[in-house]
C-alpha cells in the first residue's frame, strides 16, 4: 500500500481486527484447529467478499515473504469472514505462528494483505507439563541463573484458589482473581505470560502468592492452596531451559493473615518480607515446598477466555461522618471491586474498610444486603511513610465504604474505587432522547459487568455470587448486544458440560459449588439458549457441535420427567414477580412445560443446522406434542391458566396459541396490563424477558414503551427514582432482610428490547453472524431520536433515527459481507416520499431505484422496506399528516 493512502480510500480495503479464537493475538492456545475471523471496515456501497485467502507461517520472515508454510488456504470462494478453521500442518506446543488474510470483491478486485497477526500455542499434551503441583505456604519462591541471551520466555501458571505471579520484584501481567472459576476436579484454567522482558542475565527470582478463592472445603475441595508453574526459556544460541515448580522451591507465610471472597482480606504490612521476590533474598529460614496432590482437573488454557482485570478507578463524591471516628465514602455508583487506600500513621495502626450497597438515614452503612458476608478489608500499617494498600484475593459489591481506625481525618483522596470484572470488550452502544431509558441502559451495563466474574453471577455483594443459570440465560442476549461475549460464554458452556450428571440433569448453579440438582427447567435451559445465541450472533458452529450431545441429554432428561408431555417439576418458575400488588399466580408447571417446548424446538433447529436430520425431525415432533398438551392443559377461553401476564405472554411469544384464540388471549393480556395494572408489568424474571417483545410483535409497541418508561412501582424507573445505579433483585426497594440485593442483572433483559425494537437491530437466525439481518425501529411514545450500534463479527451495524411531526431521517450502516432488510417507519403519514441522500427512491407508492447498494423496495404495513447491501445510507421520509 502506498505511503499516506488510508484504507478507506482504497478500492477494496485491507482486512482488519484480526482475531484467532475470538481473541486478538492470543498466546497459550490449546485447540488443535484454531478459528480465524477478520472485519472489513470502511465498506463501499454494495461491496461483498466473494473469496479470501489465509496464510499461516512458522516465522515472521516467512509471513513477510507471503510464504504460508503451515497453511495456505489458497483462494477460497466464500463470503465467510468469521470462524474459518485452520486446516494446515499440525501445530506444535509453545510455538508462535503468524497469519494474515486478503479478500476479493465481486468485481475481482483483491485487497492488500492485512497487517500481520499471530497466535501462540500452549502446552497441548499432558506430557508437555514438567512441573508439579506444590504447596507449603502463602509465598512460594525459586531462584535460578541465566548466563545466555534470552530470546523468548513463557510462563504457564495457575494457582488454587487464586495466585499472583511475580518475577524479579515485579508483578507479571495485569490479571487479577486468576484463574477463573471452574469445577477444579474437572478443569483448571492456566494462564500463559510472555515474560521475556522480565528476565535478565545472572540471578533471577520467581515468586507466587497464593489465595484461597473458591478452593476450600466448603465446596468439596481438600487441601491447602497450591500452584503449578512452568517457565520455558529459549536462548539465542538455540538451547532451551525449563524452570518448574517442584520440591526444591521454598515456602513461607506472608502478610495476608486471611482472605475470603465473601469476608474480605486482612493484611498485616508488618509481616511483609521485603525483596522476597527478588534475587539474593535470604530464604534460609523458609521451608521447602511439598509436592501437592493434584486437584484432579485437567489443565486447560484460558487464552481465549477474557480475564478478570482492574479496569478503571472511581473517585468518591463525598464523605459522610455519622459518628466520631467513622467515615463513610460514597462513590455514587454501585459496582464490583475494592478500594485502594492511601494512608500514613504509626506502626500497628489498624484501618478497617467495610463495604455496603446502602446507608441508613444517619449516613451509617447498611450491611444487610451482604447477609453473612463480612465484606471487610483490614490493613495494619507498618509505619513507614505513605502506604498504599488494595486487596488481592477478594472482591466486593458496593457503593459505600466505611473507614474506621484511620490515623487522623481522611480526605477524599485517601480512598479510590477500583472497578474489577471480567474484561469483556464493549461492542454495543445505545442512547435516545428519553433520559430515563438512557439511565436504565446505563444501570444494566453496570449491573452486567458487576456480575461477569469469570462466570455470570447473580450478585456481587453477599455470601452467594453463584453462576445461577436462570439469571444468565435471561440476560445473555443483552450481554451479547453490549459486550464481546463468545470467549466468556464458550468457557461457561464447558462448565455446564462438566457439571452435567449421568442422568442428563444439570444444576441450578454452574460451576456447581452449590449442588442443586436437578435445575429448574427455566434455569437449565441456559444449556440450550446460550449455545444457540452464540451460533445466531457469531456463527459459532463449534460450540453447537461440542455441546450437542449434552443438550440432547438435557432435553431427554426433561422428557423423562414429563407426564403426558406436561412437565410438573418446578422449583422457582416465574421468579420474583411484584409482591406488593394484587398477586396472580403463574403455575410453575406452565413455565416448566413452556421451557420444555422451547428446548425441544430449539434442539430441533440445532440438529438441522448440524445436519442431523433424524434428530431434527424427532425433536420437532416432540415439540408439537408438547404444544398440543400445553394448550390442552392450560388454555382457557381467553387466557392461559390463572391469566397472569406471564401465563399469556409465554405461549404468545412462541406462537403456541391456536390461531383462532390469538386475538382473545392478546386482548386478555392487554386488559391485564392497561386496566388491571395501569400499564405496569406484573411479571417475574421469565415473563419480563418476553413481555415487551411479545407486545411489540402483536402491534402494541406503544404499550411496551409505556411499561418501560414507568416511574412508579413496579418498574425500572421506580428503581432509579429510589436511587438505584444498577438493578435490584426484586421490584421492591428492600433494605432489610430477605432478597435484598441492589445489584442483580436478571431484570436487565429489557435492554434487548431497546436494541431490537427502539433501534431496530435484529439478527436473522437463518443467516447467522449478521450475514443477513433486519433493521426495523419502532417510533413510539415521546421518543424523538434513537442511536444504537453493535460491533458484530462482520463489522459495525448501526441505526440512528430522528423525527419531526411529518418526517424521519434514518441513518444505517451495513458491514461488508452483510445484507439488511431496512424498514423506514411511515409514522402514519400519507403520500410519503423517501430519499437516500438527494435521490428519491420511493414516490407515489413505488420503488424508484437509482442508488447503488439498494436492490429493491416495497410497502409493508407502516413501513417502506428496502433491501440494502453494505455501506452507510441516510434515508429521509416525509409525508402528509
Amino acid at each position: 500500500m502506498a505511503s499516506g493512502i488510508k484504507d478507506e480510500d482504497l478500492t477494496i480495503p485491507r482486512p482488519t481486527d484480526l482475531r484467532c479464537e475470538y481473541a486478538r493475538n492470543p498466546i497459550g492456545l490449546d485447540v488443535a484447529k484454531p478459528r480465524f475471523s477478520w472485519v472489513l471496515y470502511h465498506p463501499k456501497r454494495g461491496q461483498v467478499q466473494t473469496a479470501y485467502q489465509i496464510i499461516v507461517s512458522s516465522s515472521i520472515e516467512k509471513i513477510m515473504a507471503n510464504e504460508g508454510d503451515m497453511w495456505d488456504s489458497g483462494k477460497v470462494i466464500s463470503n465467510r469472514n468469521a470462524n474459518v478453521t485452520y486446516e494446515g500442518v499440525p501445530l506444535e506446543s509453545c510455538k508462535t505462528y503468524y497469519w494474515k488474510v486478503r479478500w476479493w470483491d465481486k468485481d475481482g478486485n483483491v485487497s492488500p494483505w492485512s497487517e500481520i497477526a499471530y497466535f501462540e500455542m500452549g502446552l497441548l499434551k499432558p506430557e508437555d507439563w514438567r512441573a508439579k503441583w506444590i504447596t507449603g505456604g502463602q509465598l512460594l519462591r525459586k531462584e535460578f541463573t541465566i548466563d545466555k541471551e534470552v530470546v523468548k520466555a513463557r510462563a504457564y501458571v495457575t494457582g488454587l484458589g487464586y495466585y499472583e505471579l511475580r518475577i524479579n520484584g515485579r508483578k507479571v501481567g495485569d490479571k487479577v482473581l486468576d484463574p477463573g472459576w471452574t469445577d477444579y476436579k474437572k478443569r483448571i484454567l492456566y494462564s500463559t505470560y510472555d515474560v521475556t522482558e522480565y528476565l535478565k542475565r545472572g540471578r533471577n527470582a520467581i515468586g507466587i502468592i497464593l489465595g484461597r478463592g473458591r478452593y476450600i472445603k466448603e465446596y468439596g475441595y481438600e487441601g491447602e492452596p497450591k500452584a503449578i508453574l512452568q517457565l520455558n526459556i529459549e536462548f539465542a544460541d538455540g538451547t532451551t531451559a525449563i524452570i518448574a515448580t517442584d520440591e526444591t522451591w521454598k515456602a513461607s507465610d506472608g502478610p495476608i493473615i486471611s482472605d475470603d471472597i465473601y469476608d474480605g482480606e486482612v493484611y498485616d504490612a508488618r509481616l511483609e518480607k521485603d525483596g522476597w521476590d527478588e534475587p539474593g533474598y535470604d530464604d534460609s529460614d523458609w521451608r521447602r515446598c511439598e509436592i501437592a496432590k493434584p486437584p484432579g482437573g485437567k489443565l486447560v488454557s484460558g487464552a481465549s477466555f477474557p480475564p478478570i482485570r482492574a479496569v478503571k478507578t472511581i473517585q468518591p463524591i463525598r464523605i459522610l461522618n455519622p459518628r466520631p471516628g467513622v467515615y463513610v465514602y460514597d462513590f455514587g455508583q454501585n459496582f464490583t471491586g475494592w478500594v485502594r487506600l492511601k494512608v500514613s500513621g504509626p506502626r500497628g495502626t489498624e484501618v478497617k474498610l467495610r463495604y455496603a450497597e446502602l446507608i441508613y438515614e444517619d449516613g451509617s452503612i447498611n450491611t444487610k444486603p451482604n447477609r453473612k458476608a463480612k465484606a471487610t478489608d483490614v490493613y495494619i500499617l507498618k509505619g513507614e511513610g505513605i502506604e498504599v494498600y488494595e486487596p488481592r484475593f477478594t472482591y466486593h459489591g458496593f457503593r459505600y465504604v466505611e473507614v474506621t481506625g484511620f490515623p487522623g481525618t481522611p480526605a477524599l483522596e485517601n480512598l479510590e474505587g477500583v472497578v474489577v470484572h471480567t474484561d469483556v470488550e464493549s461492542v454495543g452502544g445505545f442512547v435516545c432522547s428519553n433520559p430515563l431509558i438512557n439511565q436504565i441502559h446505563r444501570n444494566i451495563r453496570w449491573g452486567q459487568l458487576s456480575n461477569l466474574m469469570s462466570v455470570p453471577t447473580d450478585c456481587p455483594q453477599r455470601d452467594e455470587r453463584m453462576g445461577w443459570m436462570g439469571d444468565a440465560q435471561l440476560t445473555a442476549e443483552e450481554a451479547i448486544l453490549n459486550f464481546w461475549m463468545p470467549g466468556f460464554y464458550e468457557k461457561w458452556i464447558r462448565d455446564i458440560m462438566d457439571a452435567q450428571a449421568e442422568d442428563g440433569s444439570v444444576p441450578d448453579v454452574v460451576p456447581p459449588y452449590w449442588r442443586l440438582y436437578p435445575a429448574d427447567p427455566a434455569w437449565g435451559t441456559a444449556y440450550v439458549v446460550i449455545p444457540w445465541l452464540l451460533y445466531v450472533y457469531y456463527g459459532d458452529l463449534r460450540i453447537l457441535e461440542e455441546a450437542y450431545e449434552g443438550i440432547k441429554r438435557w432435553v431427554d432428561f426433561l422428557a423423562s420427567k414429563a407426564e403426558g408431555y406436561i412437565l410438573r417439576f418446578s422449583k422457582y418458575g416465574d421468579w420474583c414477580p411484584p409482591a406488593h400488588i394484587r398477586p396472580v399466580e403463574t403455575p410453575g408447571e406452565l413455565v416448566s412445560t413452556w421451557v420444555f417446548y422451547h428446548d425441544a424446538l430449539t434442539l430441533s433447529k440445532i440438529a438441522e443446522v448440524l445436519g442431523k436430520a433424524e434428530d431434527a425431525k424427532m425433536y420437532s415432533e416432540l415439540a408439537e406434542k408438547i404444544k398440543e398438551a400445553f394448550n390442552k392443559e392450560f388454555l382457557r377461553d381467553d387466557h392461559y391458566a390463572m391469566g397472569s401476564q406471564t401465563c399469556d405472554t409465554l405461549p404468545l411469544y412462541l406462537d403456541m396459541v391456536p390461531e383462532d384464540k390469538v386475538d382473545a388471549v392478546l386482548k386478555h393480556l392487554i386488559n391485564d396490563i392497561e386496566v388491571l395494572h395501569d400499564k405496569h408489568l406484573n411479571t417475574g424474571i421469565v415473563g419480563t424477558r418476553y413481555l415487551l417483545e411479545t407486545l411489540t410483535r402483536y402491534g402494541r409497541a406503544d404499550l411496551a414503551y409505556a411499561i418501560a418508561t414507568q416511574t412508579t412501582y413496579p418498574s425500572w424507573g421506580y428503581m432509579i427514582k429510589e436511587g438505584a445505579t444498577t438493578l435490584w433483585e426484586r421490584w421492591e426497594y428492600l433494605a432489610g432482610s430477605g432478597m435484598n440485593s441492589h445489584n442483580h442483572i436478571m431484570f436487565g433483559s429489557v435492554d434487548i428490547w431497546f436494541y431490537k425494537v427502539l433501534a431496530g437491530i435484529n439478527v436473522d437466525p437463518s443467516a447467522p453472524g449478521f450475514e443477513q439481518f433486519m433493521i426495523k425501529p419502532c417510533v413510539v411514545g415521546d421518543l424523538e431520536h434513537v442511536s444504537a450500534s453493535v460491533k458484530t463479527i462482520r463489522g459495525m451495524v448501526a441505526c440512528e433515527w430522528a423525527r419531526t411531526h411529518n418526517s424521519i431521517v434514518m441513518k444505517v450502516t451495513i458491514p461488508v459481507n452483510s445484507k439488511a432488510i431496512v424498514y423506514v417507519p411511515k409514522m402514519g403519514l400519507k403520500d410519503v416520499i423517501v430519499k437516500e441522500g438527494d435521490t428519491v427512491i420511493w414516490s407515489k407508492g413505488s420503488y424508484m431505484g437509482g442508488v447503488e447498494g439498494i436492490d429493491g423496495g416495497k410497502e409493508e404495513g407502516d413501513y417502506i422496506v428496502f433491501s440494502v447491501g453494505s455501506g452507510t445510507y441516510t434515508f429521509s421520509l416525509s409525508g402528509e399528516i
